[in-house]
């Protein structure tokens, strides 16, 4: 019976120490989405609001994404879009001889 009661406290502790562990003050948006129902993101910032709420909100790239300038095996133009300046995909990256 003595076993059973420490390791039920022993789990006691075990969960409330996991859930203290590496908690972050995020909190769910306090915003409504366009059907009226609360957002269910989270919010890591003080206005409470998730990113599509905040207008406040930066992008974390400001590059421009650019369909890629290369071309297939076949002949064909890429599809792949990229942010790099050259305006080619990893697939058709100018060789570095």
């Amino acid at each position: 019976m003595n076993k059973n009661r420490f390791l039920g406290a022993a789990l006691a502790v075990l969960v409330c120490s996991t859930l203290s562990f590496g908690q972050t003050t995020s909190n769910q948006c306090t915003a409504t989405t366009k059907q009226n129902v609360q957002c269910k993101n989270t919010s890591k910032d003080v206005s409470k609001l998730c990113y599509l709420h905040n207008p406040n909100h930066v992008k974390s790239s400001d590059k421009e994404t650019v369909v890629c300038s290369g071309t297939t095996k076949a002949g064909n133009n890429c599809k792949s879009k990229t942010k790099n300046s050259n305006g080619f995909c990893h697939n058709h990256q100018p060789n570095k001889d």
